[in-house]
């Protein structure tokens, strides 16, 4: 297994985490963000008009927060914490995390609010030392949009109300995942030239510009902004698909597949390395994912930040790009994050289509303004995250055959921009 070995600094007096230690740690930091998506998905429950174990106004009123920073900022931030190895940088995360949980609490609001506006902080401060270590693009892109997350947790202190963050929150998440996605890309074989792959990052930048310039102006001017951030998006995905690397597996695979199995074999080998079921996994989710986006972008042409059409376009952009884009990198940012064996199942599979199965009922149900199948469809939503957890726990723990590892990049997507190399174990 490729397991990251840390390369101290020139004059640091900050010795780098032993592996062990920061295995440790990230294990005690999931558990609250584990916590933190239960609790999400509880507020789920009540959202739908369903009996839930825990109710309550702020489980309601604060469920996009939770599961957006509570949540995936707080892992987005434990992967800069590995990234970087050292103590200090495991703040971000346990802010952010135990931040939402108390937002859940008696306790006043402030607390839990003070305290994620220091992880969106801490966070940035993260990134900003990756920056100094290589003078990377994509991180700079990944600065924005944890600004735009800080931007969001600020103006919720201030009394903003959840939808008009809509915007705020898409920004984090969308240019943090398409810019992970740009590194992950470099360590797959091309499907770009070297004149395509300069454009291909140089579009990825200056769309994300774009979409930052109008994230504050949605809190404005929503009805006039919100289209053209929706194209936005839809352009962003657009120029991400194009130069993704799971499209250069996925192509490997669609030749060899009607070649038959010796092509097959041929295939992977003329690709350079074999493309395990692990990447043929991630390859398809991530393209399904991308589809939601797109779906993001088109209902954002006529925006409505209330009713059943804010419940679907919330929907397709959280769940179905972001947690879809989750799903695709469990088999390969759990081994990275413990640094364990992890044998990829067909367990997987059926998360995915549990979830985009609930999701296109969920949405369609919107849509056509259907209680009934909003909450079938929600109902599925959250049986496939709970079902997430159980065959990523399968995964780890039950022995199988050994699904050949993925290179280092596929399995850590600011790699480059750590201080880290891989040795062969």
């Amino acid at each position: 297994m490729s397991q990251p070995v840390a390369v101290p600094e020139q004059g640091s007096a900050d010795p780098p985490l032993k592996p062990a230690s920061q295995t440790r740690r990230v294990i005690v930091l999931l558990v609250p963000c584990g916590v933190a998506m239960v609790m999400g998905l509880d507020a789920a429950l009540v959202l739908l008009g369903l009996p839930a174990p825990l109710s309550g106004e702020r489980f309601s009123s604060a469920h996009g927060i939770i599961m957006t920073i509570g949540f995936l900022e707080a892992l987005v931030s434990l992967e800069s914490a590995v990234s970087l190895r050292r103590l200090w940088a495991y703040c971000a995360p346990a802010a952010l995390a135990v931040g939402a949980l108390l937002v859940l609490t008696p306790l006043p609001l402030q607390a839990g609010q003070l305290l994620m506006l220091v992880g969106c902080a801490l966070l940035i401060v993260n990134y900003s030392v990756l920056w100094t270590r290589k003078h990377e693009p994509m991180v700079a892109v990944q600065v924005g949009g944890a600004l735009a997350a800080l931007g969001a947790v600020l103006l919720w202190t201030g009394g903003v109300s959840i939808p008009d963050l809509f915007a705020w929150l898409v920004t984090f998440l969308v240019l943090t995942i398409a810019a992970e996605r740009v590194v992950i890309s470099r360590f797959s074989p091309s499907v770009l030239t070297p004149a395509g792959a300069r454009r291909y990052q140089r579009g990825i930048v200056v769309i994300s510009a774009l979409i930052v310039f109008a994230c504050p102006l949605t809190t404005i001017w929503s009805g006039r902004v919100l289209p053209v951030f929706g194209l936005a998006l839809i352009a962003l995905t657009v120029v991400a698909a194009w130069g993704d690397g799971a499209r250069s597996d996925l192509r490997v695979r669609a030749r060899a597949t009607v070649a038959g199995s010796d092509a097959a074999s041929d295939a992977d080998t003329a690709s350079g390395s074999a493309i395990t079921p692990s990447q043929r996994f991630t390859g398809v989710m991530v393209f399904i994912s991308y589809m939601w986006l797109i779906v993001t972008g088109l209902l954002l042409v006529h925006p409505t930040l209330s009713g059943l059409h804010y419940d679907a376009l919330l929907h397709a952009v959280f769940l179905g790009f972001v947690m879809t884009m989750v799903v695709a990198h469990v088999p390969t940012y759990l081994p990275f994050l413990l640094e364990i064996r992890f044998r990829f199942n067909p367990g997987f599979w059926g998360v995915a289509v549990l979830l985009n199965v609930g999701l296109v009922v969920r949405i369609v149900a919107d849509l056509a303004g259907s209680e009934t199948g909003r909450t079938l469809g929600g109902l599925a939503n959250i049986a496939a995250l709970l079902s997430l957890v159980a065959v990523a726990v399968w995964a780890a723990v039950v022995k199988g055959p050994e699904d050949p590892q993925a290179p280092a990049g596929d399995t850590r997507a600011i790699s480059d921009t750590s201080p880290t190399k891989d040795s062969r174990a």
